[in-house]
């Protein structure tokens, strides 16, 4: 279920440019309504940024890349030093590409509506606390792949229009707790999407420390579709604290546990009127050599 595509459309979204060498007159209408015809510029590791953005005027810029090498590295960086124009970006990046990137990206990005950083290094590099500034406030979709960002839940905190949150292959270093993850979730009341998929079973609730749950459970209004990877004492400890009564479409992937009670999930599936009135259950389990996984949908 991709939120946007990885840097796979320039073409269409640049088609404009060539109606603007027809002749001055369109190239006068076209410039004079740059919002209106959603004009956008797409800067990839194949773009030459500084050329690029002296040719044309200053509009919207989509940053998009699958990085395989150090080049095209600079460009990208000269592109994000744009920041009131970017709308987008979207990077895979090796470690060193991703520590230039995150060097460039601590400051705001007023603009900026998508987010997604894919990291195919070894050792994942951390998001600091300063990335965009702390602060995301016209933020919809956010993906972040193999990236660790502890302090992810503090800035989300700004970005109140968030529709999607893809959070995929957590490493333990970017552990976060299922409460600061319930604290974030109560404040996203736009938010329609959720992935969440550990990397490993390392990443686990300390139950001994937990703290008491709140007396009153967060509504997640608007969320619709719900995707969790982990151990089933973390998704125990969510959705003791979380409500969804949109949710029509929940996946879950537990990795390979001997104890597989779920009475808080079985609780959340009940106060879900979307999947409980359709008859939806816990009704597939599948075992697997490295985990097992329980889907939970609507029937066909």
């Amino acid at each position: 279920m991709d939120a946007f595509p990885l840097h796979g459309h320039k073409t269409e979204v640049e088609a404009w440019q060539s109606l603007v060498h027809l002749c001055r007159r369109w190239r006068n209408v076209i410039f004079g309504s740059p919002r209106r015809l959603n004009l956008r510029l797409v800067c990839t590791p194949e773009t030459p940024a500084r050329d690029t953005l002296d040719v044309w005027p200053a509009l919207p810029l989509l940053i998009w890349g699958n990085m395989s090498s150090s080049s095209g590295a600079d460009d990208i960086i000269v592109a994000l030093g744009q920041t009131n124009r970017i709308c987008e970006v979207d990077l895979g990046l090796n470690d060193q590409q991703l520590d230039k990137v995150l060097a460039a990206m601590q400051v705001p990005f007023p603009q900026l509506t998508k987010l997604r950083l894919t990291s195919k290094g070894e050792t994942p590099l951390v998001i600091p606390d300063s990335f965009l500034g702390g602060s995301a406030p016209h933020l919809r979709i956010c993906r972040l792949e193999g990236i660790p960002f502890p302090g992810l839940p503090k800035l989300l905190l700004s970005a109140t229009h968030l529709v999607t949150l893809y959070l995929s292959d957590i490493p333990h270093s970017g552990y976060f707790s299922p409460e600061a993850m319930a604290a974030l979730l109560s404040v996203l009341s736009s938010l329609e999407s959720l992935r969440l998929l550990f990397r490993s079973s390392q990443s686990r609730p300390d139950r001994v420390n937990r703290r008491p749950s709140p007396s009153k459970r967060s509504v997640l209004p608007s969320l619709k579709w719900f995707s969790f990877e982990g151990v089933i004492e973390y998704l125990e400890d969510l959705v003791t604290d979380i409500d969804a009564p949109q949710l029509n479409s929940l996946y879950i992937t537990f990795f390979r546990q001997i104890n597989l009670d779920h009475p808080q999930l079985a609780q959340f599936i009940s106060r879900s009127p979307s999947l409980r009135d359709r008859g939806a259950d816990v009704s597939y389990f599948h075992s697997f050599d490295d985990h097992a996984a329980i889907d939970t949908l609507p029937p066909s």
